[in-house]
């Protein structure tokens, strides 16, 4: 499964002039957990499309300021009540993991977001939005969220599945 962004990135101000679904924006906007959001009122369950190491795309590597080199990309689905409601696509730089937070390259089936959210090391530094096209051929909103662990970047794609 791959979301295509379909527009350019947005910041705030551009999202809130040109999206006004008030429901939309409570998940674009969540500053907490969304696995803890999910959980909140339906069965939690992720899937791992994939996790690897590999290359990134470009747009990927001028967003997290680095040199194009192998990272880890992380794919995978979260599910409330068995239906896909979020697709989430993580990159993490390999000296992020290795000297910003060793336990990235250890999370396994637990969901990035448990770390981001329990760790006072994870600092966000912006997130933008845009629209995709999920596999199914439906708009949906996204957002990219940007983080800084000890000085070393990492970024986490949130697409919502459901409208």
């Amino acid at each position: 499964m791959q979301a295509k962004r379909i527009n350019n990135w947005l910041n705030n101000t551009q999202l809130k002039s040109c999206l006004k679904k008030q429901n939309i924006l409570e998940w674009l906007n969540e500053e907490g957990s969304i696995t803890a959001k999910i959980s909140s009122d339906s069965k939690f369950k992720l899937k791992i499309l994939s996790d690897d190491i590999g290359k990134a795309e470009d747009e990927e590597y001028l967003a997290l300021n680095i040199p194009s080199q192998k990272v880890r990309i992380r794919e995978v689905i979260l599910y409330g009540d068995l239906v896909p409601l979020v697709y989430a696509r993580s990159i993490i730089p390999n000296q992020t993991s290795s000297k910003g937070y060793p336990g990235l390259g250890s999370i396994g089936s637990k969901p990035l977001g448990d770390l981001l959210f329990q760790s006072q090391l994870f600092i966000k530094t912006h997130r933008e939005f845009a629209q995709f096209q999920s596999s199914d051929k439906e708009v949906v909103w996204g957002r990219r969220t940007h983080y800084l662990v000890r000085g070393y970047p990492l970024s986490v794609m949130e697409v919502f599945l459901s409208p």
